[in-house]
């Protein structure tokens, strides 16, 4: 699909609005950013791939997680069906204040309920 401005707004939103559930840590909201069948691909940073809300939910609450999560240059592109590629820059702020940035390649996908990113790929 090609995205329209405000297909891109309400997708700019589930992107700033992971970055808060994340550095809140309300783990159960993470159904308003993510698809069921959301696939979350950190292996960048050492963690396995996994696939399922509640699985991607046991590997976000564990440890070694950045503490302040902040996603800028956000480049919406076209995609299949009722899905869109999303690319953009994370900085997240660890323990002791150091800084990393990341390169988010995303699948969202519209549904009943808005946009949801359907896959997440992390990449330094």
């Amino acid at each position: 699909m090609k995205p329209t401005n405000e297909d891109t707004v309400g997708i700019a939103r589930v992107l700033a609005l992971w970055g808060h559930i994340m550095d809140d840590r309300e783990w159960g909201r993470l159904g308003e950013v993510l698809t069921e069948d959301a696939v979350w691909d950190a292996s960048a940073f050492g963690f396995e791939p996994v696939a399922g809300l509640g699985a991607i939910t046991s590997v976000l609450s564990a440890d070694g997680h950045a503490r302040a999560h902040h996603t800028t240059n956000v480049v919406v592109s076209d995609g299949p069906g009722d899905e869109v590629r999303v690319r953009s820059k994370g900085l997240g702020v660890m323990d002791g204040g150091t800084v990393v940035s990341a390169v988010y390649t995303d699948e969202v996908r519209r549904t009943a309920d808005g946009w949801r990113i359907s896959r997440r790929a992390i990449r330094v």
